[in-house]
Parts: structure tokens; C-alpha cells; sequence
């Protein structure tokens, strides 16, 4: 069982992160794109900006590697400009959105957070770290200074930062710390949309633990206070999972058939239904 949660868990997980990753990352490139290249046209004068302006024309035609030629140029011509932190961006953003080079994207990337730290690209730059450290190079170390270092300066989205930290660990297979960050998700953004993951990340931890006990009233009060909510679903599964474990079979089975027509995986909860009733039905007959 806990091997099955632990996998439908990564899954999840995968599924959740790259989802938000991937539009996180076209969303900074079609702010770019839509409005932030455009802001100098009005003055072409300069050479660092008649430069970013042929990248610009470059990205439209869909010649990337041409265009992170002509902004890293940019960068190693003007550093001094202020064009110079975004060309760095943009050049990352091609790389790993575009090229899929994650090791010259985070170039980019790490060359924008030591040179230009107080610019306003470089939350987005430690952003982009980040990810690549967790979710392209899974060197979950790096990630957690990196993710660490947006805590610290004051990013604007500190909730999700401290899902990440949490769920970083959750890969790192190290449940306890898993449990303390999600904890501190729940004590330091109460008003976050996350709070229904975190309680339930928290009752899976303890459970991947082999701590019942501790899970079990975590899972109850994600059901009563968000009775409603997609992953209240997943923990009344998981609640029936821990009084599988217990060996309350007929505790788990009422659990699992008030699941039926509301939670999403079917053919899951079905199977998992005849298996408990084969169960039930052996131990009766040995009795």
C-alpha cells in the first residue's frame, strides 16, 4: 500500500509540477514576447537596443539559436545597459523552453542572479534555477538553496516557494522535513489555496512514515473543513488505506464504497473495493 501511494503520489506530483513549471516559464516568455520587447521600439538609437531588436525579429521567425546568440552578444557587449538582465532571461528562457538546454539555460540564468542581483528580473532568474535544480537536473540540494533564496528576498508568491521546499524533500524520500515545511505552509500562509494539499501531503507523510496514528486526524480535518475539495477525496481513500493497514477491513471498505460517484479514479476504487471484500470474505471463512 504504501508503495502504491508513494507512486500515485510522484505521479501526481509530476503531473502538478510540470504543469505549473511549463506555464510559469510561457508565461514569462509571452510577457516578453507581447508587450516587453516592444517597449524600445520607440528609441532605437542605441546599439544595445537595435541588438535586442534583431533578436526580437529573430524570435518571431522562430530562429532561436540565433536569437541567444544575439542577446548573449548583447549581454557580453553592454553589460552595463539595462538591457543587458533581460537579454540574459530571454536568452535562458529560449534555452529551456525552446532549445530544451537546460545547462546553458541555467547559465543564463545564474549569470543574471551574480550580476544584476537588484534588478527586477532576477526573482524570475532564482525562479528558474530553481526549477531546473528540481525538476530538469533533479539535484535536489541546489534546489533547496535556490528555492531558499526566494524566501529570503522578499518573492511575491512565498506560499508556492514553500510548497516547493516541501515537496523537494518529498523527493528527497526525507518524509519528517516533508511534513515540517508543509507544516509551516499551513502556519504562515493560512489564506493560501494550498492548504488542502498541504493537510493532505502532511497525512500521506505520516503514513509513508508508518505513522497511523498521526495521520489519521490530519486526514479528518481536510475532510471536514474542505468537504468539497479534490483532494479531500484522495484522503478519505488514503483514510481507508490506513484502516486497511490497521486490519479494519469493514472500517475500510464503508470508506471506499462512500467514494463511489464522486472520486475520479473509478477502475482504482473499484479494484481496491473487491479486493477488500476477497478479503473479508477469506478472513470470514477461516473464522
Amino acid at each position: 500500500m504504501k508503495k502504491q501511494l508513494l507512486k500515485e503520489e510522484r505521479k501526481r506530483n509530476r503531473q502538478t509540477s510540470n504543469k505549473y513549471r511549463y506555464w510559469a516559464a510561457a508565461g514569462i516568455l509571452f510577457v516578453l514576447l507581447s508587450g516587453g520587447l516592444y517597449i524600445y521600439r520607440a528609441n532605437l538609437s542605441e546599439a544595445h537596443q537595435k541588438q535586442f531588436r534583431r533578436a526580437e525579429k529573430l524570435i518571431e521567425k522562430k530562429q532561436y539559436r540565433r536569437a541567444v546568440s544575439q542577446l548573449r552578444s548583447l549581454y557580453q557587449h553592454y553589460p552595463n545597459t539595462e538591457t543587458a538582465p533581460r537579454a540574459l532571461l530571454l536568452a535562458g528562457d529560449i534555452l529551456l523552453l525552446n532549445l530544451q538546454q537546460e545547462q546553458e539555460a541555467l547559465l543564463s540564468f545564474l549569470l543574471l542572479e551574480r550580476d544584476y542581483p537588484d534588478t527586477q528580473w532576477c526573482p524570475t532568474a532564482r525562479r528558474r534555477v530553481a526549477e531546473i535544480y528540481k525538476y530538469h537536473l533533479q539535484d535536489y540540494d541546489r534546489a533547496l538553496v535556490a528555492y531558499q533564496k526566494l524566501l529570503e528576498n522578499k518573492s511575491p508568491d512565498k506560499a508556492t516557494i514553500q510548497y516547493e521546499i516541501a515537496d523537494t524533500y518529498f523527493r528527497m524520500n526525507n518524509f519528517e522535513q516533508t511534513r515540517i515545511e508543509f507544516e509551516s505552509l499551513l502556519n504562515d500562509y493560512p489564506e493560501s489555496q494550498l492548504l488542502p494539499e498541504a493537510l493532505y501531503r502532511i497525512g500521506s507523510a505520516f503514513f509513508l512514515e508508518g505513522n497511523l496514528k498521526e495521520a489519521v486526524p490530519v486526514l479528518r480535518k481536510l475532510c471536514h473543513d474542505y468537504p468539497d475539495h479534490s483532494f479531500s477525496m484522495e484522503a478519505y481513500y488514503l483514510l481507508a488505506q490506513v484502516h486497511e493497514e490497521r486490519g479494519e477491513l469493514r472500517k475500510a471498505l464503508e470508506i471506499l464504497e462512500g467514494l463511489k460517484g464522486r472520486y475520479s479514479k473509478e477502475s482504482l476504487l473499484a479494484q481496491h473495493i473487491a479486493q477488500i471484500r476477497q478479503r473479508i470474505k477469506r478472513k470470514t471463512q477461516a473464522i
